[in-house]
């Protein structure tokens, strides 16, 4: 018996036992295979992405000159 084949049974049997004592918890096997076979089926790589936004016009950053503390034996300027 394949997978397909022994979902299909779990499947009959789920929706067959959804009119008695336990119909709550066979409706809940239908509707957890159902939205299973759901997302299987819908195996994709996700919707489509927005493309980059393009580099905001103006004038590029100023580059960041690091901290260096004074040199020993050079007096700060100032």
């Amino acid at each position: 018996m394949t997978d397909a084949e022994r979902l299909n049974a779990l499947l009959a049997l789920a929706l067959r036992a959804t009119t008695g004592p336990h119909a709550e918890a066979a409706r809940n096997v239908v509707l957890t295979i159902l939205f299973a076979q759901l997302l299987a089926g819908a195996a994709h790589d996700g919707p489509p992405h927005a493309s980059a936004r393009p580099p905001r016009r103006g004038p590029a950053p100023r580059p960041r000159l690091a901290y260096r503390p004074t040199v020993t034996g050079r007096r700060p300027r100032g």
